[in-house]
C-alpha cells in the first residue's frame, strides 16, 4: 500500500474520532447537569416532606408531644422557611434558575430551619398554644 493511502486513512480515522467527541461531550455535560438537578431537587423535596410529616405526627398527638427528624439539605440551598402550614426549601439549580420544593402540614408551623447544606437534626414539638415549633437540635 502506498504511503499516502495510510496517511489518508489515519486522517479520516482522526476526523471521525473528533466528530464523535464533539457530539459526545455536550451530551455528557447535559446528562451530568440533569443528574445534579434531579439529585438536588429530590434532596430538598425529601427534607420538606420529612419536616411536614414530623409536624403532622406531633400535631396529631397534641400539646407536649415532641419528636426529632433528620434531614439533608442540598449544597445549593438558597433559603428554607416555615410559613403558616408550609415548609418551603428554595434551591439554586446548575442552570442558574431557582426552584421551590414545599410540603404542607396540618399544624401551624413556627420556628426556623437551618440554611447550611448538609445533615441536620431538627426537634419538632407541639406547643400549648396549638402551633408546631421546629428548631435545630443543639
Amino acid at each position: 500500500m502506498p504511503k499516502g493511502k495510510k496517511a489518508q486513512a489515519g486522517i479520516e480515522y482522526a476526523a471521525v474520532l473528533v466528530l464523535f467527541l464533539f457530539i459526545l461531550v455536550p451530551v455528557l455535560y447535559i446528562g451530568i447537569t440533569e443528574i445534579q438537578i434531579s439529585g438536588q431537587v429530590s434532596q430538598a423535596r425529601i427534607a420538606a416532606e420529612s419536616i411536614a410529616d414530623a409536624a403532622d405526627r406531633v400535631y396529631a398527638q397534641g400539646p407536649g408531644a415532641t419528636t426529632t427528624v433528620e434531614i439533608y439539605l442540598p449544597t445549593a440551598v438558597n433559603y428554607a422557611t416555615l410559613s403558616s402550614h408550609e415548609v418551603n426549601i428554595n434551591i439554586f439549580l446548575p442552570t442558574g434558575e431557582t426552584t421551590d420544593e414545599y410540603a404542607l402540614s396540618k399544624g401551624n408551623l413556627t420556628g426556623t430551619l437551618p440554611m447550611l447544606p448538609g445533615r441536620h437534626i431538627l426537634v419538632v414539638g407541639m406547643t400549648s398554644n396549638g402551633s408546631v415549633n421546629i428548631r435545630e437540635a443543639s
